[in-house]
């Protein structure tokens, strides 16, 4: 593949390499990777057009051309930047990647099995360009509504820790901060309100923020959970220890916490259906039903 005149033919190398079969430089017969046809009939667009509409001549093959043994990057660059859908529509960031994705894997093959020179090709993110992250999924404020009138209408044991529990989610804390949350950096009887120091998101429970209020919603729960929290010596006292806790007073663990709430929206008719798979961190990231309780209170007096 040193010269254009002495350079195999791209498409026989594409078909053999996507049906499985190869010949290797030395003439030995080798059986490759079986394909699905997913990726079969995506490799075949994105780099020969194959099974492509008519009138669409974006492949790889086609915009490169006498070049497909001696180009640069930048050809790759500039002709994912150019990619379009069948309806003339700028390629999706992710569609654009995954094109870019079948010209490397396409070169590998030919560097590792048919002893090409090697182009050093750059990673797929600067071929392709920046791929946005996919938008974060999130309940509905109708959603995180019921899901609160199921907290407040819980009869299972154990309702009030039950009941926190779905509050301190609902109120953007993720569970990590919930089960790390400890009594002694709770200030229920502070002169200006109560408030408390939550574990840092993302770190060990020794990592605590600065002292903040508690939303009233939750000084309601954490009034009816207090008298009756099961703490057990040694793991946690009437004073100190985890806030929540299980039966023999050990805080609970991500298990526990995440089947507690899955219980809890069970319970109502309209979330039912999503709390076999439902997860506390995507509560936590949800429109909160605390916000303008929060927003009214703060503005109280004033």
């Amino acid at each position: 593949m040193d010269s254009q005149t002495q350079a195999p033919d791209p498409y026989t190398i594409l078909h053999g390499w996507l049906a499985g079969s190869y010949v290797r430089p030395d003439g030995q017969q080798v059986i490759g990777r079986v394909w699905d046809e997913d990726t079969k009939y995506r490799y075949g667009l994105y780099l020969a057009g194959i099974d492509a509409p008519p009138g669409w001549k974006q492949d790889w093959f086609t915009y490169i051309g006498d070049f497909v043994w001696h180009f640069e990057p930048l050809h790759i660059q500039d002709w994912a930047a150019r990619l379009t859908a069948f309806d003339r529509t700028p390629l999706a960031p992710a569609s654009r990647a995954r094109a870019v994705s079948a010209v490397r894997s396409y070169y590998a093959h030919c560097e590792d099995d048919l002893g090409a020179a090697r182009w050093n090709l750059p990673p797929r993110r600067v071929l392709a360009g920046p791929t946005p992250p996919a938008a974060r999924e999130t309940l509905t404020r109708f959603q995180t509504d019921a899901l609160r009138t199921a907290a407040d209408r819980c009869r299972g044991p154990h309702p009030e820790r039950a009941r926190l529990a779905v509050y301190m989610t609902l109120a953007g804390l993720r569970p990590g901060q919930c089960i790390a949350a400890v009594l002694q950096y709770l200030q229920r009887d502070n002169q200006a309100a109560p408030a408390w120091r939550l574990p840092v998101k993302n770190n060990s429970s020794s990592a605590v923020g600065p002292l903040t209020p508690i939303p009233r919603p939750l000084v309601w729960a954490l009034d009816e959970y207090l008298p009756v929290r099961t703490h057990k010596a040694p793991h946690s006292s009437e004073s100190e220890g985890p806030l929540l806790v299980s039966r023999t007073g050990r805080g609970l663990d991500h298990v526990t916490f995440t089947r507690l709430l899955r219980e809890v929206a069970a319970t109502h008719p309209d979330l039912e259906e999503i709390a076999p798979t439902l997860h506390p961190d995507l509560v936590a990231h949800s429109p909160s039903p605390f916000a303008d309780e929060s927003n009214a209170a703060s503005g109280e007096g004033r």
